[in-house]
């Protein structure tokens, strides 16, 4: 029943046990906590949440995009659409696109700009995934997004069209939920006549709650400011100057974000004394004018800036599915442990959380506030939410909320893949890396011999699995996940391959090189 709304009665956390599978459209989701909100908790966050459908009225809508897409899934095949509608998101988009084949089924539609059918067949062969029907749209001029181009390809539509008549309706599945896909799901729903429902939330709910500034400001007002790292808001040059300035002359390292950017991919990280070694507001104000243009960043107003923690321990994740309010409360599924680099943070991998049990529950009883509070909003899908650890112990360090990914991402989606071929993760955990970077340019179907021995086998239910194709596929690197019988063989396993290709460039097969 969880799979539609209609008929559903609402379950508890009590009722949902965990470890126990459920199912929403194509996606197994696994409750790990269940943290019960007292009362009072629950009627403040419903009043915050009245509070910003008043600032913000309309925040759910979608009627713009017609009468037949409703919100939710439904046993349907999906149309998978893994795309992205603003700047400063990051990473590869045939890499993003091809994730897609994770969270697919027999039967189900994926687009994909430019398939690698050696990782089409890799998914549906070796890992055992479905055999779905690749729809490529037509190349464009522009660079356009990937449901764009399908909403401007008749011939495309029209195949939509027919397979979703056939199937009596479709859902739709998108990376995140942008106006574009909306609009795809909106145009289906009118020339197919059929139901479409769309896994996910209205796109200004998504893009106000992936917003940085957005989700800093509500959340400091749900958990309180200190849950939050010292954050102000600048609209312009000379406000973002100012700034700067006030939180150098406090804190060793200044992070400038742009809010809508997608992880690391908008950050700007300053030190502290070469800000405060500007003589004057002016001249600072110019310096900051040419770094953003040199980024590329042409209307970074408004921006967030705030204290680049210095002493973070860990960075854990905590991953989220927010169902229909009448199927109950948003669903944990786990912790985790991020693995970054660089100045700016860059996300490369991740693994199951290592922390303390004490210290994930509490992570989970926070977080599960600021998904309640979206809930509430008319949020529906996958939502997770990044934290940092500052201090100089576990037992002492505090807890901060550094922003949300309302979307699918470089954590949900490995974890739901060991859920659909290994049983769950808690039961075979897993350790992912991205950012490879082989010398040279080697095509998936080298990768896949270098790694023959190792490969995942769904008979023994661990081994590697690739999560992207190769280098010459994506025009970057690629990104791997060793699933394991216990995360120390997941993590050793994981170097032994990842060695494989250090030491494999005498005979032509690739090497690595390190990339930051």
């Amino acid at each position: 029943w969880f799979a539609a709304r209609s008929g559903n009665s609402r379950m508890s956390e009590g009722e949902r046990m965990k470890g126990e599978t459920l199912h929403f459209g194509p996606h197994p989701i696994v409750p790990r906590f269940s943290p019960v909100l007292p009362e009072e908790t629950v009627a403040a966050v419903e009043a915050l949440a009245r509070e910003i459908r008043m600032a913000e009225p309309g925040l759910d809508s979608t009627d713009v995009f017609g009468p037949g897409v409703e919100v939710g899934l439904a046993e349907f095949p999906s149309l998978h659409v893994h795309d992205i509608d603003r700047g400063f998101q990051g990473g590869s988009p045939v890499m993003r696109e091809h994730r897609a084949l994770f969270l697919a089924r027999d039967e189900d539609l994926v687009l994909l700009g430019k398939p690698s059918w050696d990782f089409v067949r890799y998914c549906r062969d070796d890992l055992g995934l479905g055999r779905v029907d690749v729809l490529s749209p037509a190349p464009s001029r522009r660079r356009r997004h990937l449901a764009f181009r399908a909403l401007h390809d008749e011939e495309l539509c029209r195949r939509i069209h027919r397979m979703a008549g056939i199937a009596g309706g479709l859902n739709v599945v998108t990376y995140q939920a942008t106006g574009g896909a909306w609009a795809l799901a909106g145009r289906i729903a009118r020339c197919a006549r059929v139901p479409v429902y769309f896994g996910g939330p209205p796109p200004r709910l998504a893009a106000a709650v992936n917003n940085k500034l957005w989700f800093t400001k509500w959340v400091a007002r749900l958990l309180g400011e200190r849950h939050l790292p010292p954050t102000l808001s600048a609209s312009s040059w000379a406000h973002l100057a100012q700034g700067v300035r006030r939180i150098a002359q406090t804190h060793g390292q200044v992070g400038i974000k742009l809010p809508s950017a997608a992880g690391s991919a908008g950050n700007l990280v300053l030190q502290s004394s070469e800000i405060l070694a500007f003589p004057s507001l002016a001249a600072l104000r110019a310096h900051l004018f040419e770094l953003f243009s040199g980024l590329g960043w042409s209307e970074p107003f408004p921006t967030l800036v705030s204290v680049w923690e210095e002493s973070v321990l860990l960075s854990p994740s905590l991953q989220g599915w927010i169902p229909h309010p009448e199927q109950g409360p948003p669903i944990l599924e786990g912790v985790f442990d991020q693995s970054v680099t660089g100045v700016q943070g860059r996300f490369v991998g991740c693994a199951p959380s290592t922390l303390p049990d004490a210290l994930q529950e509490r992570i989970a009883a926070e977080g599960a506030r600021i998904l309640l509070l979206f809930q509430k909003l008319g949020w529906y899908g996958r939502c997770s939410l990044d934290t940092i650890l500052v201090g100089e112990t576990l037992a002492e360090a505090e807890l901060h909320w550094v922003e949300c990914n309302g979307r699918w991402g470089g954590t949900s989606i490995p974890m739901t893949l060991v859920n659909r071929v290994a049983g769950g993760w808690a039961h075979r955990p897993f350790l992912s890396a991205g950012s490879l970077f082989p010398k040279g340019r080697q095509r998936f179907h080298e990768l896949l011999w270098v790694a023959r021995s190792r490969l995942f086998d769904p008979e023994v239910g661990s081994g590697l699995v690739f999560l992207s194709p190769g280098p010459v596929e994506t025009g970057v690197g690629f990104a791997v996940l060793f699933i394991g019988r216990s995360l120390e063989e997941a993590g050793r396993e994981l170097n032994h391959f990842l060695g494989d290709l250090h030491g494999a460039g005498n005979d032509g097969r690739p090497a690595l090189v390190a990339r930051d």
